[in-house]
Formats: structure tokens, sequence, C-alpha cells
């Protein structure tokens, strides 16, 4: 039995994905969340494990031990979805009820099982020749086809929430990092490429492209190793994660108020709240909440991100941030110490992040501070 350049790499990936999975079991913190992730890359590693000893021809000799992987990628979809959750919701649990979103693999899983375990040897090995040439029943192409449907509506889901959680945290936060959730938009979108690219490769390989089945099938391989190294562990180190209590995910957008009493009530909110930022400019905490503020105010939260929204026409994120990019402009204006940098500045209106200074200084004013400062000294 030889071994291969691509089966090497193939056994990387697994070995990775293995090691990955078990320090997201054994690591503290986050230990839902973490077990989910865990779980979703110890699905994919014994599921290219089986295809991995199909490859090395292992199951030619111990054919009833073949195929055990092949339900798993149903559990790809709810797992990641789960995760999804768990990351964006303090709150979240498995419950009974999430567990039923798994039926489709142990009901796939035991029917495959059984009815490949009672076929003779003879038949076995049959399946294997021709899953081995590629000359594959229509019922595997079907099967296929759902499993990457199904894969695809949890993926959509969580694109789906990550949006809202995008969207609603500008409601109830004011640092940019809390509210930057690109390595998690990045995963999603990296997995349902993989399967978009998986899937199509498989349909190919019963036509005449059928020759390029393993080349597509490495590079993707080489694709889940690179993006492992280089992003997912990036974004386990990410430390800096908002998350919500599922109740606070309520706060409603800005709309017009037609009852004067409301109307006045929310201006005397308000108009309290404009004398506390300029007296007091709690937005120089760098992660002050909406929570925080209302609390400071003696306010509800709900109440005070409805004045925002309704009075202001702002959500809380650019209420606080205008804030602190107008304190920005002003300290770069009339400095005390005329030998103060740029990212001094930064840090003393409240911001913890060169990148979302510039980003938001520049959305706020059209140009960067950089620029800003060479403008004043002309």
């Amino acid at each position: 039995m030889s071994i291969s350049l691509a089966d090497l790499l193939f056994a990387l990936v697994i070995f990775q994905l293995l090691m990955l999975s078990f320090l997201l079991f054994t690591s503290k913190g986050r230990r839902t969340s973490n077990t989910l992730l865990g779980a979703f890359f110890l699905s994919i590693c014994l599921n290219l494990a089986d295809v991995f000893l199909f490859r090395l021809g292992v199951y030619f000799n111990y054919p009833t031990f073949a195929g055990w992987g092949n339900s798993l990628p149903l559990v790809f979809g709810p797992l990641l979805y789960f995760y999804t959750r768990s990351v964006i919701y303090k709150n979240f649990t498995i419950t009974l009820k999430w567990l039923l979103h798994f039926l489709p693999f142990f009901a796939f899983f035991l029917i495959t099982e059984v009815y490949y375990l009672a076929q003779p040897n003879d038949i076995k090995e049959s399946i294997l020749k021709n899953l081995a040439s590629q000359h594959l029943a229509p019922a595997f192409t079907y099967v296929s086809a759902v499993v990457f449907i199904q894969f695809f509506a949890y993926a959509f889901a969580s694109i789906q929430l990550v949006a809202w959680y995008k969207k609603t945290s500008s409601q109830l936060t004011s640092s940019p990092l809390y509210t930057n959730v690109s390595w998690l938009y990045s995963t999603l979108v990296f997995f349902i490429l993989v399967m978009v690219i998986t899937t199509l490769n498989s349909v190919f390989a019963q036509t005449a492209l059928a020759k390029y089945y393993l080349f597509i099938f490495n590079i993707v391989i080489l694709a889940v190793l690179v993006f492992v190294i280089q992003v997912l562990m990036k974004a386990l180190r990410q430390s800096r994660f908002f998350a919500f209590d599922e109740q606070e995910l309520r706060a409603s957008p800005s709309r017009e108020i037609t009852d004067p009493v409301e109307r006045q009530e929310k201006e005397q909110i308000v108009e309290k709240l404009m004398l506390y930022m300029h007296s007091d400019k709690p937005y120089l905490e760098p992660e002050l909440s909406l929570a925080q503020l209302a609390a400071q105010l003696s306010l509800k939260p709900r109440a005070l991100s409805e004045a925002i929204n309704d009075i202001r026409q702002q959500n809380f994120f650019d209420f606080i941030n205008r804030y602190r990019i107008e304190e920005a402009t002003r300290l770069l204006t009339n400095p005390e110490d005329k030998k103060i940098t740029v990212l001094e500045v930064l840090y003393q209106v409240g911001f913890n992040s060169k990148s979302s200074f510039n980003t938001l200084f520049k959305k706020y004013t059209g140009i960067t501070p950089t620029e800003f400062r060479k403008n004043q000294e002309h």
C-alpha cells in the first residue's frame, strides 16, 4: 500500500481537526460554545477519517467496517447553527428540543448501517468497488442533494442570526470590538463553499469530469487545512465578544411617534441623557453598554434605547461613537499637549482599536484622523 503526498495531507488535516476538537473539549471559558465547535470539528474529522480509510483500501480487506462515517454530514449543519446560537446568546443551553435536530442523522445511520451489514461480503465488496470507480446509484446523488439542502438551510439560518446580531448589538453596546463578527461570518461562508464544492464534485464524478474528482477533493482538503490554521485559530482567541441574553434582543428600530404624551416622555429622557453626556462624558468608557448607561441614568434599557432611536433617529452604537469622534476632533484641533499622537487620542476618547477608530472617524467626518490632523496644521 503506497501513500501519496495527497494522503499525507489528508492525514494531517484529520490529525489537526482531532487535536483542535480535543483542545476545545478540554478548554475552559464558554463551555457550551467550545463543546459544540469541538463536536463540529470532530464530526468532520471522523467523516474524513472514514473517507481516508476507504482511499487507502483498508475497507476492501475489512468490508464490514466501511461506511460508518457516511451519515456524519447530517450533523454538520445543526452543530454549526447551535454553535452560532451559543456564541450570540449567553444563556443558550442544549435541551431535548434541540436534540430533535439530530434525528435525521440517527435515522439515516441506523437504516444504512442495518441495510449494509445485512448484505453478504460479496455484495459489500461490490458496493465498495462501485464507490471506488465512481459508479454510484442514482439514490446516492439524491441523498447527497438532501444532505446539501439540509446543511445549507442551517448555514443560512446561522448567517441570518449573525446579521441580526450585528444589527442588534449596535442597539446595546458602543464597542466596535463587540460588534465585529467577521470571523464568525467568514467561518460560515467558508464551510458553505466547502459543502457546495464537495457536492458539485460528487455530481461531476458521474460525468466526463470524473478524472478531476480527486484533484478537486484534495484542493478542498488543503483549503480546510489552511483555513483552520489561519482563520479559526484566530477566532478562538477572540476574547471580546458581546453575548446577549435572548430577552435583550428586543430592541425596536426607530419609528414615528404619533402620541404626544409618549413623545414628550421620550424627549425628556433624551434631554436628561444629553445633559449627562456633556457633564459626565460616559462615552469615554471603552466598553460602555446600553444597560450600563441606563443604570447610570436610573432608566430601563429599553426605554433609553427607544428614546435614542425615536427622537435622535440613531442606534446606541452610532449615538455614543459620534460623541467619541467629536471629542477626538476637538483633541486633534486644539490639543493641550501639542505632541499628542493619534494613537493617544483614540485611547483617550474611548476606543481600544486603531482600525475601529480609523473606520468610524472616516465614516463620520469623511477623512481619516491623520488627514484631519494634517488639515489642522495648514
